[in-house]
């Protein structure tokens, strides 16, 4: 799983989802899928989502203005 090398570096964080999203990790939590528990779920997710975006250069991109006719 996906976590930081130090876990005193970790920081906690509280999340509200919708209950479908919840009930998914629960799903993937109870078939072994990327943690043991809905919230190691959710932190492998957010985690490699997040590592992912910063990869990418996602914070630098700019969505263009739509064209005015």
């Amino acid at each position: 799983m996906a976590r930081p090398e130090n876990r005193s570096d970790a920081r906690a964080l509280n999340l509200t989802l919708p209950r479908e999203a919840f009930d998914y990790l629960v799903l993937l939590a109870t078939l072994g899928k990327l943690g043991r528990t809905e919230n190691e779920v959710a932190t492998h997710i957010l985690v490699r989502e997040v590592y992912g975006m910063f990869e990418r250069g996602f914070h630098e991109q700019r969505i263009p203005a739509a064209d005015q006719e």
